[in-house]
């Protein structure tokens, strides 16, 4: 025989009744289970995840231009030096 799978419940602090602690809001009072340093918390950490992503994208464009810089150099070198060798 078989068992159902046990979910995670909590006590709605708004009407007393057992919900999954999945739900968002009551279905039963349609209380909010969040808080407002819950989304404090996630507004905070989302935008240190954004920042970190764009930082992240900076340094690679940022290495990309050195990267071609660098080629610059070399191929403007190897010209002055073509430059030198013809007068």
């Amino acid at each position: 025989m078989e068992f159902p799978k046990m979910t995670a419940v909590c006590v709605c602090g708004g009407c007393g009744r057992t919900i999954e602690k999945d739900y968002v809001f009551c279905p039963w009072c349609g209380r909010s289970r969040v808080t407002d340093e819950d989304c404090e918390e996630a507004i905070d950490s989302a935008f240190e995840c954004i920042e970190e992503k764009q930082m992240e994208k900076y340094f690679e464009r940022l290495e990309k231009m050195e990267e071609k810089v660098d080629a610059l150099v070399t191929d403007l070198n190897a010209l002055a030096l073509s430059a030198e060798m013809h007068k």
